[in-house]
């Protein structure tokens, strides 16, 4: 099973952020309107592409700065809450004492009914006057004490405080700033989307019909890169159908070759079966026939069509089937493909069609995310070995 972030993904965004500025790209992109010719249009396209591309990144790292200021001012707002509780406490506590230190001095003094605690202190061999200044020394004198530091511990709870609250004030400037930028940002991007869907609409006929010549050309120079290029740039425009339109007029203006290897009807079985899924959109996880599949989905389920059950991942259905010779390739085959993304894993798998747009190189597959299931140019990258179920 191949994973979402494999190839042709941001793997991590530059940090943008410094000193509380952030990076805005402001653009003034051609508008429709300037495209005088198909080529003029190809060109605004790709510029416009590029120039999105990098403000898909920058709003994205605006909007985790703005998210990580936003809880950033979160934290300190929860501390200036604590200390509050903590003030509170403190000043429930110190009422409590002088509640308490009150009876005992009208017990003491007034009534005469003091508790032991209190009448201890005059068990001594003294006068009573002394006995008086003792008494005052230890219970008013401790009420003072306490008040003291009390006191002390208010004015330490208030300084930081005043000193969270500057906080707090700096962070909700900063947060409100990232804010901002974060929507400057994504307002130049939703911009440059615009222009570049209106430049695809106004020329939308035009491009197709110049990536069919482009892509028959491609094909009869035997460039396989030039007909996935064509593909490509038609179904941007068009979608699905638009780059379905270009294999077909290929395989029409250029009769695919017929692979030389003989296969078997299962093989033919499970081709058929892939192919039937073509222009479905690549989803991680999928096992989705009519709505979409990842690389290991899409082989799993057309073999099961043909019979044979194989296993759902590419780690798995690797180690699990016969291996073949690559010399010995028949459609239907399965080829694998080791540490595309860095994990140091078996990670992709396409089918081996053995004729098609790309002649015996054709094969098919489900990519990556963010394109549709379809035939491919054999690529050797990364490749350990072939497999049949």
């Amino acid at each position: 099973m191949i994973r979402v972030h494999r190839r042709g993904t941001i793997r991590s965004i530059p940090a943008l952020v410094l000193a509380g500025t952030m990076l805005v790209t402001v653009l003034a992109p051609l508008t429709s309107a300037q495209a005088g010719t198909v080529t003029d249009a190809l060109a605004q396209i790709k510029t416009l592409s590029a120039t999105l591309s990098r403000q898909s990144q920058i709003s994205e790292s605006s909007a985790n700065a703005y998210g990580g200021a936003k809880e950033k001012l979160q934290q300190i707002q929860y501390n200036i809450y604590n200390l509050n509780k903590q003030v509170a406490a403190k000043k429930a506590a110190i009422l409590v004492t002088e509640h308490a230190m009150a009876s005992a001095i009208v017990n003491a003094y007034v009534y005469g009914a003091a508790d032991a605690q209190i009448l201890s202190l005059f068990n001594q061999d003294i006068t009573s006057s002394d006995a008086r200044k003792v008494f005052q020394d230890q219970v008013i004198g401790n009420l003072d004490q306490i008040k003291s530091t009390y006191e002390a511990q208010k004015k330490s709870l208030n300084a930081a405080i005043k000193q969270v609250t500057i906080q707090e004030a700096a962070a909700q400037e900063q947060t409100n700033k990232m804010k901002a930028l974060m929507q400057q940002n994504i307002a130049n991007e939703n911009a440059t989307r615009a222009t570049l869907n209106s430049i695809k609409g106004a020329f939308k006929t035009q491009i197709i019909n110049y990536e069919i010549q482009q892509g028959i050309a491609a094909a009869k120079a035997h460039n396989y890169a030039g007909q996935q290029q064509a593909v490509a740039v038609a179904q941007s425009v068009g979608g699905t159908a638009a780059g379905n339109a270009v294999l077909s007029a290929i395989a029409k203006a250029v009769p695919p070759a017929v692979s030389q290897i003989a296969g078997t009807k299962e093989g033919a079985a499970a081709v058929a079966a892939a192919l039937s899924q073509i222009g479905l959109p690549y989803i991680w996880g999928g096992t989705f026939p009519g709505r979409g599949f990842d690389c290991s989905g899409l082989v799993q389920w057309a073999w099961a069509q043909a019979g044979f059950k194989i296993p759902r991942t590419t780690q798995t259905q690797w180690p699990a089937m016969h291996h073949v010779a690559l010399s010995a390739l028949q459609p239907g085959d399965l080829l694998f493909y080791y540490n595309l993304d860095g994990d140091h894993q078996v990670d992709h798998v396409v089918m081996y069609i053995g004729s098609g747009p790309y002649g015996t190189s054709t094969i098919f597959a489900a990519a990556k995310s963010g394109t549709k299931i379809g035939y491919q140019p054999l690529f050797t990258f990364g490749l350990i070995g072939a497999a049949r179920p």
